[in-house]
């Protein structure tokens, strides 16, 4: 029978403090020493459970997902989580692996239940008491959910009561701020409804409150029609297809007009609703769009950020982790019909930017060949890249918290003997201390010029940099746009040479960094741009190093 490794307890409960969720706690777990190898296998086996999604509680759940395989569970795995289920203090993390349990059909079921029911209840009040932010709030509204599930499953009267109180009191909570909670109110809801609980009154309040996210007044409308009496249906259904046509009316975009447009007269449609169906439908034909592009606003999941950081974390040394910021820039370069394909990569949803066609007698959808090298897909590596720079400006940060590294010891880091000799080594090492002091200009000043004296130095050996004399031309050295040119021909990957292009010297749809900042045509650049050059500079010098990029763990 395994006992409790002290250890592996200790770095359980410190990977979840704090964490955003138990994904980016196995970053934190996964990087820890924890001693013997007893004590490794504990680790891993509660690595695994924190990478395991529960089952859903309740099958017919319409916003159930589709389950995607469940790696097999061992039955060491099995003890390991018994045996920290009942000891973990963290609540979540109790919940979760008594819920793991219950699926595997491992204990006494009224046992796990009640640990899985508890902890989950347990974890959103915290969750609520730490901060009233809407991620935790929105997080706090699924622990009730499932708390709510599991009771009403088993037949747990009293988990089932307490579940129903505590939703009460988080859709109160929720309602004080309904405008930046919609979506969660939404969940707590449809939890209380399962529960059997009547909220037309509450639907009623949320729906009028929450008017700038269609979405969630359309759902919250569709709450409302469940408990209302059947002499209402009509006004509600009136109600959910004059939002959609109120969107389409404050729609800054055609792209978007047609969206709601299409929306509210499918919606007319099904509900009976034929006037407003034919006024939609009219609406429809009156829009008129060219080459309208879809474009969505990038954001990067909590997640992920967490996952660089812990790559920082576990680095032994400033070199090892400056070279973890060199992540592989293929998935933003790919071509959108490949990023699309692409099922393991932490881009794909930051850069799906879909592109359509609508024809001016209508709304028909024509989709341009994805391989065209067109404006829309610059666009979008070039929007990609600045999600890579602010990836990699969360990384430097960590960097600098972890290390608080000196001028002389960011030398010792950087200093190559044959591409970045020591004095242009204490250069770059100036460049990333003023980053750390937030002197953007300087920093992006002080160190394009060596990105530029790098990539030369790298390239002398195998293409030729330097032009001789030859009649009229005078000969000299290649610029930056040459020499990132010249790259796939030396052997090295054709897509940094087009990012570094992008990036540094492209200036119809590039970024065009060099140019614009060392001749003075732009302000002060943002942090994430002035963390992409950094990290090219450091690209480079993982060549020379003979470093080679690694895959993402963050995919």
């Amino acid at each position: 029978m395994p006992q409790i490794e002290p250890s592996v307890l200790t770095a359980l409960m410190e990977a979840a403090k704090n964490a955003a969720s138990n994904a980016a706690a196995v970053f934190s777990l996964a990087a820890m020493d924890v001693g013997s190898s007893t004590a490794v296998e504990q680790r891993d086996a509660l690595v695994a459970a924190l990478r395991r999604r529960p089952s859903e509680v309740l099958k017919a759940r319409k916003e159930s997902r589709e389950a995607l395989p469940i790696p097999p569970t061992t039955p060491t795995q099995l003890e390991i989580w018994s045996l920290y289920a009942d000891c973990v203090g963290d609540p979540l993390l109790r919940g979760h692996l008594h819920h793991l349990l219950l699926d595997a059909g491992h204990g006494r079921k009224p046992d796990r239940v009640r640990g899985a029911a508890s902890g989950y209840l347990d974890g959103a009040q915290i969750l609520l008491a730490a901060s009233q932010d809407s991620y935790r709030g929105a997080r706090a509204t699924r622990c009730v959910r499932r708390a709510g599930e599991l009771a009403l499953k088993f037949k747990q009267a009293d988990l089932r009561d307490r579940a129903t109180t505590d939703a009460l009191a988080l859709a109160e909570l929720l309602l004080a701020g309904a405008q930046d909670n919609g979506r969660a109110l939404l969940v707590v809801l449809q939890a209380l409804q399962t529960l059997e609980y009547d909220v037309a009154d509450l639907a009623e309040q949320a729906a009028s409150l929450c008017t700038h996210d269609v979405d969630a007044r359309i759902g919250l409308l569709d709450v409302l029609r469940k408990d209302a009496p059947q002499s209402r249906h009509t006004e509600i259904d009136t109600a959910v297809v004059h939002t959609l046509l109120d969107a389409a009316e404050a729609a800054d975009a055609g792209h978007r007009r047609l969206y709601f447009l299409t929306g509210a007269a499918t919606e007319a449609w099904k509900r009976g609703l034929p006037e407003l169906r034919a006024r939609a439908e009219m609406a429809l034909q009156q829009t008129r769009l060219e080459w309208t592009s879809i474009r969505t606003e990038g954001t990067i999941p909590r997640a992920v950020i967490a996952g660089q950081r812990a790559r920082v974390d576990a680095a032994s040394n400033l070199l090892t982790a400056l070279w973890t910021t060199v992540a592989d820039v293929h998935p933003v370069m790919r071509a959108q019909a490949e990023i699309q394909a692409e099922t393991d990569s932490p881009f794909k949803d930051l850069l799906q930017i879909p592109r359509s066609r609508v024809n001016s007698a209508g709304p028909v959808f024509v989709r341009p060949p994805v391989e065209a090298d067109d404006d829309l897909a610059v666009a979008m590596q070039v929007r990609g890249l600045g999600l890579f720079g602010m990836l990699t400006a969360f990384q430097l940060d960590r960097i600098h918290e972890r290390f608080r590294p000196d001028e002389f010891e960011m030398i010792a880091a950087l200093v190559h003997e044959t591409v970045l000799p020591e004095p242009r080594a204490r250069t770059l090492a100036r460049a990333f201390l003023y980053y750390w002091l937030e002197e953007l200009d300087a920093a992006a000043c002080v160190a394009l010029p060596q990105v530029e004296q790098i990539l030369r130095e790298l390239l002398r050996s195998r293409v030729p940099v330097v032009s001789v004399a030859r009649g009229q031309n005078p000969g000299g050295v290649d610029l930056l746009g040459k020499l990132l040119q010249s790259m796939p021909e030396a052997g090295y990957p054709a897509d940094w040479s087009r990012a570094l292009e992008l990036l540094l010297v492209d200036p119809d749809r590039g970024m065009n960094l060099r140019n614009d900042i060392l001749h003075g045509l732009a302000g002060t650049p943002p942090k994430h741009h002035v963390a992409l050059i950094l990290q090219a500079a450091l690209y480079l010098l993982s060549h020379a190093h003979g470093q080679r990029m690694a895959p993402d763990p963050t995919a």
